[in-house]
């Protein structure tokens, strides 16, 4: 069948059109230069992956009709082993070594940027006769000129922002052999922190994460494409499927562009298959094109008996079932010769979304908050803010590695504000069954109204609204797309975007704005922001409290377990004293134990890799995070000290504010619906705002997040002192018993309490036990948890408590102010900080470490068996397991747990998965008070 759109638009000398090539980018060692020049296939898409090279204007008067001619000299240019941004080019010829070490990054001179830089390619290139020759740019972070062979194809007007996709018709350019590509690069404007600079694209930046790169992240980050086709060409060709809740079949429609390239019509014969192991579905279609003209193709199961799938494989999150995958292949052949082609990956599975029951009396309650429903399963969305490189430099390894993290703290979901990453990553994400949150960015030109769009901005805009929905709709990790951030769009704004996505048939769920806001068209958000700074455990379990700031209503939140808060995290996360040493100076190091910092929420000083940001001065500086640490844990006095207090605390933080989540999503009244801890990970060393380190270092916060995400957990609720179990996975869970022991500080279990827990149905969370903590307990004493069956340990947790509890001052936490709430902390009450001081008078414990390797494919597996040998009461607590292999640590690693606590009597064996290294690693093993000590693995 046959549509009747078309899209053709004539740009500068050449033919312009919004096609739909997926820009997919091969692994990125980081690896030395290489001068080679690119040899494209003689038919079909070939990436520009090599041949580049860069230079910068200052050091070159040639115009961009000399430079890109072919044989033109490259003679003190820099060569790239793939297009890349500025920096990067610069790191990978060499320049600025070490980069990241203390303040190494603030000594790059910027203003070598200021002026245009050339990025230039060199291409062998063999034309079909009877076809044309299309050049694919997707996006460019500033704006550009663009040249061919010579001839200026493309000016900066039109050529800009970083997720646009242009494709030039090259054809009279181009010649069979050498041929030269030429951009003229200006820089690009995104840096949040330069008040003086408007930015004047739509490009992505580091907000308020990261520093921004010297550069500005100029240049190019996705690889263009050379596609050689003949008389017809293929363009967004993708699979819809009908939004039935009951999977037990599901109805497929075969959608593609068919593009005539030449001054007569054509006949054109479309042909497709989808795949998915034995399964082969094979459909056709006939269609006429008129010279010059684009035709929308519809294959229905009216035309293709076979996309009426039953029993079809259904797309689960990780957690809950598989993740299994169709592959599209589409053909356009004339006159029974293949013309054109496109392929695609999707998967089969259905996403809604709602608002929940309006809270009564609630500010950000009266829409009810948003929830999302994936294959008809209510779920609570548990991910964390995704960070890129800082020069854009893309590792398909890396990312790889990083969402295996991703799924050993059991995450479900990753959110992307802006930043998109290459296409690869949501490929794995589909593989490895992580959802993905994706949507424009805040605090930049994309949150600017509208009225102060140009109409090229606004072209611009449209242009990348389709593009990113044409990239996401066929993943089935892509569950939404926020359409705002920080602010809503307006209402000509979400005009703009609505059209592009409906035009794109993206068919799943688009939210207004990040916040409790509206837009006139999406309605109310139902999403909630901050806070960022340190919130104690009850705090964060608190469900029933809001105070509403009367200066700006939409940030009358503190980080309460309520609605879905897209972006919250309890502040600075400290790396472990082996990550610190790779990037920090013993100097730097002390201004962030320093206990001057703990004498007051603004104490300490400004640290380069803390949130450097100016108007959140206050928050970047550590004693907003140690002022608190040091009244409920006690004092510390040197670095060894200061890591033992901070690991602990960010685990117990960490897991309280998942778990709060989790524990009060099935709450009737004021339910959870979704977290987004800010941020997963940083684009380089830092101290704030991240799950694991840059160098896949694995702090406190990483294991907290683990053991409150595992698939069937018990957990402490510190809202009521209740006992709740719950089941993440898909399969429901019976035969289970939980068991609360409370036990002091000298060992002793001063209470039991143990129950049956009924079958768990899939996302269920129950209350199973309400243990009472006798009277006359230590100030400080430990509840142990564990949910069994038979004798399987399903789920074991342990957590230090305390006699005080922890007292928010809620009226000055949610003041109206420069801080409060949404950048905010918590104001404890005069004295009002719970007693875990207790710990610090715990004896050293005794333990035995057995450790055994052994190799399983690509893989290494280490098995360490920890016991407590000691006698009396004394618990291991904390008791952490790190692996070095030739003096170096040993990461990414995957731990099956860490950071354990047993008592005398008890022994936990725990195992590491890692790349295979050249010899068996050695373990070393120490905890809060736990003496070090290494053994070699057998």
């Amino acid at each position: 069948m046959s549509g009747s759109r078309t899209r053709t638009t004539a740009l500068c000398a050449a033919l312009a059109l919004a096609g739909t090539i997926l820009p997919t980018m091969p692994a990125h060692a980081f690896s030395a230069p290489r001068a080679s020049v690119q040899k494209v296939q003689p038919s079909g898409t070939t990436e520009l992956t090599s041949g580049w090279a860069i230079r910068s204007s200052a050091d070159t008067g040639d115009t961009g009709a000399e430079i890109s001619k072919p044989g033109y000299s490259t003679q003190g240019w820099l060569p790239l082993s793939r297009p890349e941004t500025l920096m990067a080019g610069l790191l990978e010829n060499g320049k600025y070594p070490n980069i990241f070490h203390n303040d190494n990054m603030a000594k790059v001179p910027a203003k070598q940027f200021d002026v245009n830089w050339w990025y230039r390619e060199q291409l062998t290139l063999h034309p079909r006769k009877d076809g044309r020759t299309f050049l694919v740019m997707n996006g460019v972070s500033g704006k550009a000129d663009l040249w061919v062979n010579g001839t200026k194809v493309a000016a900066g007007a039109q050529f800009q922002g970083s997720y646009a996709r242009l494709e030039y018709d090259i054809t009279p350019y181009v010649r069979d052999g050498a041929n030269a590509i030429a951009l003229d690069v200006s820089r690009n404007d995104s840096d949040i922190t330069k008040f003086d600079t408007p930015m004047r694209y739509l490009t992505q930046n580091q907000v308020d994460w990261n520093p921004m790169a010297p550069d500005q992240n100029t240049g190019l980050q996705y690889a263009p494409q050379i596609v050689q086709e003949g008389p017809v060409s293929v363009r967004n060709a993708h699979v819809l499927q009908d939004d039935a809740a009951d999977l037990s079949t599901a109805d497929l429609t075969v959608k593609a562009d068919v593009r005539n390239n030449t001054a007569s019509a054509q006949r054109v014969t479309v042909s497709g298959t989808i795949t998915h192991g034995s399964t082969r579905i094979a459909c056709t279609a006939t269609v006429t094109v008129p010279a010059r003209a684009t035709r929308t193709v519809t294959i229905t199961k009216a035309d293709c008996p076979g996309l009426h799938l039953r029993h079809p494989a259904v797309w689960w999150p990780y957690q809950m079932g598989d993740q299994p995958m169709y592959h599209l292949a589409l053909n356009a052949s004339v006159g029974g010769t293949v013309s054109g082609s496109a392929a695609e990956d999707f998967g089969i599975r259905t996403v809604t979304s709602r608002l929940t029951k309006p809270v009564a009396g609630k500010t950000h309650g009266k829409n009810g908050y948003r929830q999302f429903i994936v294959n008809g399963k209510p779920l609570v969305i548990r991910g964390a803010g995704w960070s890129p490189d800082l020069f854009l430099r893309y590792s398909r390894s890396d990312i790889a590695d990083q969402i295996s993290y991703i799924r050993n703290m059991g995450l479900n979901a990753v959110r992307f504000e802006g930043n998109f990453p290459p296409d690869d990553m949501f490929a794995q994400l589909d593989r490895a069954g992580v959802l993905a949150m994706p949507g424009w960015q805040c605090c930049a030109l994309w949150e600017g109204e509208s009225s102060t769009w140009s109409d090229e901005v606004k072209a611009n805009a449209s242009n990348q609204a389709r593009t990113m929905a044409e990239r996401l709709r066929d993943h089935p990790s892509v569950f939404t797309f926020f359409q705002g951030s920080d602010n809503a769009p307006d209402a000509e704004k979400e005009a703009l975007f609505l059209k592009a996505f409906k035009e794109a048939d993206f068919r799943l769920p688009q939210v207004a704005a990040a916040e409790y806001k509206s837009s006139p068209k999406l309605g109310p958000a139902g999403t909630k922001e901050g806070g960022y700074n340190y919130f104690p455990p009850n705090a964060l379990w608190n469900n029933k409290r809001e105070t509403v700031n009367t200066k700006d209503p939409s940030l009358s939140m503190t980080g309460s377990a309520w609605g879905f808060d897209t972006e919250v995290s309890t502040g600075n996360t400290i790396p472990t004293q082996d990550s610190l040493n790779r990037f920090l100076p013993a100097d730097e190091q002390k201004k962030i134990w320093d206990p001057a910092t703990a004498k007051g929420q603004t104490a300490g000083q400004d640290m380069y890799h803390t949130f450097f940001y100016s108007d959140y001065t206050r928050l970047s500086r550590m004693g907003v995070y140690n002022t608190p640490l040091w009244h409920r844990y006690g004092p510390w006095k040197d670095a060894g000290s200061y890591q033992k207090t901070v690991q602990l605390g960010e685990y117990e933080v960490t897991r309280a504010q998942f778990e709060s989540y989790i524990g009060n999503s099935t709450d009737k009244a004021n339910p959870s619906t979704g977290i987004i801890y800010w941020m997963l990970n940083k684009a380089w060393p830092s101290l704030q705002w991240s799950m694991y380190g840059s160098d896949f270092d694995q702090p406190g916060v990483y294991f907290g997040a683990k053991k409150a995400n595992e698939p069937v957990h018990i957990m402490y609720s510190y809202a009521d002192g209740s006992i709740k179990a719950a089941n993440l996975t898909g399969a429901r869970q019976a035969g289970l018993r939980a068991t609360a022991q409370i036990i002091d500080l000298d060992g002793k279990v001063r209470a039991t309490a143990s129950a049956p827990v009924g079958a768990l149905g899939s996302q269920d969370v129950r209350t199973v036990l309400h243990p009472k903590v006798p009277a006359g307990i230590s100030k400080t004493y430990f509840e142990k948890l564990t949910l069994t069956r038979g004798s399987e340990v399903v789920s074991r947790n342990v957590y230090w408590l305390s006699t005080k509890a922890d007292q928010v001052d809620w009226p000055k936490t949610h003041a109206p102010g420069k801080y409060t709430p949404s950048n905010g902390f918590a104001v404890f009450q005069k004295d009002g900080y719970a007693d875990l001081t207790g710990l610090r008078s715990l004896k050293p414990a005794d333990i035995k470490v057995d450790a055994t390797t052994r190799r399983e494919g690509g893989d290494m597996v280490t098995t360490v068996t920890v016991r407590n040998t000691g006698h009396g009461g004394t618990p291991a607590l904390f008791t952490r397991a790190d692996l070095f292999a030739g003096g170096e640590q040993v990461l990414p690693i995957r731990w099956s747990d860490n950071d354990i606590t047993l008592w005398p009597g008890e022994q936990q064996t725990i195992t590491a998965r890692y790349s295979a290294t050249s010899a068996k690693p050695d373990v070393r093993v120490n905890g809060f008070n736990v003496p070090t000590q290494t053994h070699p693995t057998r």
